[in-house]
């Protein structure tokens, strides 16, 4: 797809980046995610992915809770689902941003994790938050072996900071940038540190082959 004038100065930030350009951005608004989160981290990473111009859905039949006015949501959304409040409010963000069903999946923990990638995930540890992912050649069971160890995401400031991580992780594997599977930890105030994955017995037996 060829970008249009009025796309070429929304995303001009963006594409005079040298990872992206004007192919990455057309990659961006080609693909799409579905985000499966209702608390900071989610619905920044929604708002930071929108923005970007990546189409996004909403899935699962959680509701917003008393906890997610803020980024994007408000005090009127409790008690509504969190797909149809997306619905909604995602246009608003960027016209661009409206997804079909399909695409890769960012997601806070705990969640059930399918369909296509790339596979982001959002968890903690009670002090720290993480940031899980997995490309489409990324080992699938070491991705899960790893996300099952990790709790729910921090709330507030750090919560936010994660959603942003989270949505840019999602962008470059998009992209085709980076490892295809890996993590981060985010501590406060903003460092980032390697996440150790837990390999799957089978790439656990291969790594230790001579």
């Amino acid at each position: 797809m060829a970008l249009r004038e009025d796309q070429i100065l929304r995303y001009s930030r963006q594409i005079l980046l040298r990872d992206v350009g004007g192919r990455g951005q057309e990659a961006l608004l080609a693909g799409g995610a579905r985000v499966d989160g209702l608390g900071a981290s989610g619905l920044t990473a929604t708002a930071y992915l929108a923005g970007g111009g990546t189409p996004v859905t909403g899935v699962g039949s959680l509701t917003m809770g008393p906890w997610s006015p803020g980024f994007l949501a408000s005090a009127h959304d409790v008690g509504q689902p969190v797909a149809e409040v997306l619905a909604r409010v995602v246009p608003e963000v960027n016209p661009d941003a409206v997804g079909t069903p399909g695409g890769g999946l960012l997601a806070e923990l705990p969640a059930a994790w399918s369909g296509e990638a790339p596979w982001v995930a959002l968890g903690g540890d009670g002090a720290r938050g993480a940031v899980v992912f997995r490309g489409a050649d990324g080992c699938v069971w070491c991705f899960g072996e790893t996300v099952r160890h990790l709790g729910t995401p921090p709330d507030g400031a750090m919560g936010v900071a994660l959603g942003a991580l989270g949505a840019l992780v999602f962008q470059r594997l998009r992209l085709g940038l980076g490892p295809s599977l890996g993590g981060r930890w985010l501590s406060a105030p903003g460092a980032m540190t390697e996440l150790e994955l837990r390999r799957c017995s089978r790439c656990a037996a291969a790594e230790a082959k001579p």
